[in-house]
C-alpha cells in the first residue's frame, strides 16, 4: 500500500537525522534495501532524540528526567495514541509496527539515559556494561527485526550477539570521547577499578581534557586495555552474520568495522581522545566496506 504523504515526510525526517548526525551509521545502513534502511533511519532517529534530552546543556535535570517520563508514556501508549509529537514519529511508529520492535529496548534505552542524567556510578566493568547495554545494546536489539528474514528466529544468543555489538560500539564511543565528555558533562565513563588498576585519577583526565600535552603510557595501557574488552564485543556478531538477511550481512559487518575503526584513529593520533576527535575518513570507511565485503565473499 502506497504511503500517505505525511508518513513520506517522517520517512524523510528520519533519513536526514541520520545523515546530519552520524556518517558512519548512516554510509553503512545506506547499503540496505530501501525500505529497510528507512526503518534503520526511523528507529535511529528515536535514539537520537532520547540521547540529545540527556545530553542537552538547556534543560535542568528534573526537565530532562520529566521529558523521558513523558516519552516513555508516549511509547507505552504508541498503539492507541494519536499523537504526533516529533517530525519523525510516524515513521517510527510505522516502523514498530510493521517489524514488531521490542518495547522492552525502546525502554532500555530511555532507562539509559535516566542512568546518564542521574549520574550513574562506574565502579567496575559490569557497571559500564549495564549502562551500554542500555544505551547502545537496546539499539542492537531494536535493529534486529529489520535485520533478518521474516522466517528467521531470532533466539536468545542471536538477540545478545546484536547487543553485543551495540556494547562494543558504546565502549568505542566512551574511549573516543573522554576529554569531551568531561569537559562538557564533568563525566568519566571508564571503571574506577581500571584507573585504579593503571594509576589514572581525575586530575590526570582533567588537565589533559582542558590543556592537552604529552599523552602518559598508563593512560595508553589503561586505553588498550579498554578496547581490547570492546574487541570481546563486537566478535560475538561474527557467528551469527549468515542469520540476517542477505541484504543486511554487509550493513551490519561494515558498521562494525567502520566503528572499530574509530579505535585506529585514536591510536593514530597517539591516543590523544581529549582535545581532538577522531573518527574514520571517508576514504577509510570506503576501504572497510571493501573489506568487508571480502570477507562475506571468502565466508
Amino acid at each position: 500500500m502506497a504511503r500517505n504523504r505525511l508518513l513520506s515526510a517522517s520517512y524523510k525526517a528520519s533519513e536526514n537525522t541520520m545523515a546530519e548526525a552520524s556518517k558512519s551509521f548512516y554510509q553503512a545502513f545506506r547499503l540496505l534495501q530501501k525500505e529497510t534502511f528507512e526503518g534503520v533511519a526511523a528507529l535511529y532517529a528515536y535514539n537520537r532524540y532520547v540521547d540529545d534530552i540527556a545530553d542537552s546543556g538547556d534543560l535542568t535535570q528534573e526537565e530532562a528526567l520529566g521529558k523521558l517520563d513523558d516519552l516513555e508514556a508516549q511509547i507505552l501508549n504508541i498503539e492507541t495514541s494519536e499523537e504526533v509529537p516529533f517530525a519523525w514519529w510516524l515513521a517510527f511508529k510505522d516502523t514498530v509496527s510493521t517489524y514488531q520492535v521490542s518495547t522492552d529496548a525502546l525502554l532500555k534505552q530511555i532507562q539509559g539515559q535516566r542512568m546518564d542524567i542521574l549520574g550513574h556510578e562506574v565502579v567496575d566493568m559490569d557497571d559500564l556494561v549495564a549502562y551500554a547495554s542500555n544505551v547502545a545494546g537496546s539499539v542492537g536489539e531494536m535493529l534486529l527485526p529489520l535485520l533478518v528474514d521474516e522466517a528467521t528466529e531470532i533466539d536468545q544468543a542471536m538477540r545478545q550477539a546484536a547487543i553485543d555489538l551495540g556494547i562494543g560500539m558504546q565502549l568505542t564511543n566512551i574511549l573516543r570521547d573522554v576529554g569531551e565528555d568531561y569537559r562538557e558533562r564533568q563525566r568519566i565513563y571508564l571503571p574506577q577499578t581500571l584507573l585504579d588498576l593503571y594509576g589514572v585519577d581525575e586530575a590526570m583526565i582533567k588537565q589533559l581534557s582542558y590543556k592537552g600535552g604529552a599523552i602518559p603510557q598508563n593512560w595508553i595501557d589503561l586505553w588498550e586495555h579498554l578496547y581490547q574488552i570492546a574487541d570481546q564485543y563486537y566478535y560475538s556478531i561474527e557467528p551469527f552474520l549468515k542469520d540476517f538477511s542477505q541484504a543486511a550481512q554487509l550493513p551490519i559487518l561494515t558498521s562494525a568495522y567502520i566503528y572499530h575503526g574509530i579505535g585506529d584513529a585514536v591510536r593514530k593520533a597517539n591516543y590523544n581522545c581529549f582535545t581532538q576527535r577522531n573518527y574514520t575518513s571517508s576514504l577509510e570507511r570506503a576501504r572497510l566496506i571493501f573489506k568487508a565485503k571480502k570477507v562475506l565473499d571468502d565466508t
